[in-house]
């Protein structure tokens, strides 16, 4: 949110951010009719973390549960929806704000790397406390990508913290901070339960990754000329032109040569390889 001569101005929703809080929403809801069967621990409501990511869940169904990498970055727990809250509106300011450089493609690739960096990053630290089992829900991951896409992107732009108008690069720092902080106290101390913020620090690590070497960017969707991909094609394409052509001038300085020995000493001056050469020349011009 910004200021605008005093007055507040919400940002407009832009499409990819529009679908991704539609998506979280319908899990939302789905969750909570289906009374936590989605993300509810086991044994509450009768069902299991079917959308959950942990260590253990990857090797169900044969090894599909590693879709559940996707999955869970859609999934809250219906018992909090604060978290849920929280986290669209976090998706909503800082996806709106970096949504016109990424574009559409570009926004949805970074909530999806968000995401799933941050639930490597949780499984290493629950790893290395003893704790692999640990779930993982929320899009809280995918958030921290876009906000510190967000702060790397406009360090001075001004947010409203609460109350108090702050910088986004502060934010973010301070946020950075106590998750760094946080972690190096579960990791002497023990997993404290609740909060994942390994999640938090791997989305805003991919986040500022994907800003500073401009990755996941959607150059197509904003007219924004062409992406690296785009332009590597490019720069083959003119290369092969260019051998082309330099090939199609020494073939016609070669004819060019034959045809003025030719001209000055008559055919029986030119040498085998060169009448083959004329040979082959004459075919193809014919059949063009």
């Amino acid at each position: 949110m910004s200021y605008d001569r005093e007055r507040l101005v919400f940002p407009p929703l832009t499409p990819a951010v529009k679908h991704l809080m539609i998506a979280n929403a319908i899990v939302f809801v789905a969750n909570l009719l289906l009374v936590g069967r989605l993300s509810a621990p086991s044994g509450a409501g009768g069902g299991g973390f079917w959308f959950a990511f942990s260590w253990d869940g990857m090797f169900d169904g044969y090894g599909l549960g590693v879709l559940r990498l996707l999955t869970y970055q859609f999934t809250h727990s219906f018992t909090d929806a604060w978290h849920f809250v929280m986290n669209m509106v976090v998706l909503y300011v800082f996806g709106t704000m970096t949504e016109p450089r990424l574009g559409y493609l570009g926004a949805i690739k970074l909530y999806l790397a968000g995401g799933l960096v941050g639930a490597v990053v949780h499984l290493l630290i629950a790893a290395i406390q003893g704790q692999a089992g640990v779930q993982l829900v929320g899009a809280s991951g995918a958030c921290y990508a876009f906000m510190l896409y967000a702060a790397t992107m406009a360090p001075n732009a001004q947010i409203i913290c609460l109350i108090v108008r702050v910088p986004l690069w502060l934010l973010a720092a301070i946020l950075v901070c106590v998750g760094l902080y946080s972690t190096f106290t579960e990791l002497v101390g023990g997993y404290g339960g609740g909060v994942s913020h390994g999640a938090h620090l791997g989305g805003a690590l991919i986040g500022h990754l994907a800003y500073r070497f401009d990755w996941l960017r959607d150059y197509r969707s904003y007219g924004d000329g062409p992406g690296p991909i785009d332009r590597l094609r490019a720069s083959w394409r003119a290369q092969r032109e260019a051998a082309r052509r330099q090939k199609a001038a020494q073939k016609e300085q070669v004819l060019d040569d034959i045809l003025a020995k030719v001209k000055q000493h008559g055919l029986g001056s030119l040498t085998p390889e060169e009448r083959r050469f004329l040979e082959k020349t004459s075919e193809e011009s014919r059949r063009s």
